[in-house]
């Protein structure tokens, strides 16, 4: 027989899925506040307190959850994380790894087709705002490189010694690129009214790249 579920643990694993639920709702309301705000005034007119007004919480809690106004809007990384953490716990250690990685990010992409998922569609405006804001291309490109140094040194650890160090920034950093390029290319052609979509333009980015590499199509 099976034993009775404590009904503390119950409560407190409802009670960490409703905090978990609050944060995310309050990290949408601010995000989607500043990117309003910075659409409407441009960053350089638009405060901390502006954004913790328009997203009715304190400049304390606003700060609390962005460091800086830039980051507010830059919110497209966590997407990324619950696919890498799956990932690098099953690598594949006898194949390479560059291929494998793409294939996660294929993956994370596909799903914010759907539909021009909410997530997506923020992503088109911000990538629209990037084009006249060179200090939200400057925070996303700092973001970016802490990201990948990261993710570098859990791939060196995943595959157990059989690529190094190097080896694994290279494979971060040409993935992460490609990523980035698709991103634009995608917000370019939906800007100009074409039926783009993150998968096809991260396929056509990754050619590209071979070609230009010399080493064949994707």
């Amino acid at each position: 027989m099976s034993a009775a579920s404590d009904p503390a643990d119950a409560a407190g694993t409802g009670a960490t899925g409703l905090r978990e639920r609050r944060r995310m709702a309050t990290t949408t309301e601010i995000s989607e506040a500043a990117l309003a705000l910075f659409e409407q005034r441009g960053m350089a007119a638009t405060t901390i307190h502006d954004i913790a007004q328009a997203a009715g919480v304190s400049d304390r809690t606003c700060f609390r959850y962005f460091p800086s106004k830039e980051e507010s809007v830059l919110t497209l990384h966590p997407v990324f994380d619950a696919p890498l953490d799956a990932w690098l716990a099953d690598v594949d250690r006898g194949s390479a790894p560059l291929p494998q990685l793409e294939a996660v990010y294929e993956r994370v992409l596909a799903s914010l087709d759907g539909d021009l998922s909410a997530i997506a569609h923020q992503q088109l405006r911000v990538r629209r705002l990037m084009a006249d804001e060179p200090q939200l291309r400057s925070t996303a490109v700092s973001i970016d490189a802490t990201r990948s140094w990261e993710l570098a040194e859990r791939i060196t650890t995943a595959f157990g010694g059989r690529i190094t160090a190097q080896e694994a920034r290279l494979v971060t950093e040409l993935a992460g690129v490609a990523v980035r390029a698709a991103f634009d290319e995608w917000a370019d052609a939906r800007t100009a009214g074409l039926d783009a979509t993150l998968v096809a333009s991260f396929a056509a980015v990754r050619r590209r790249l071979r070609d230009i590499a010399g080493t064949g199509a994707a």
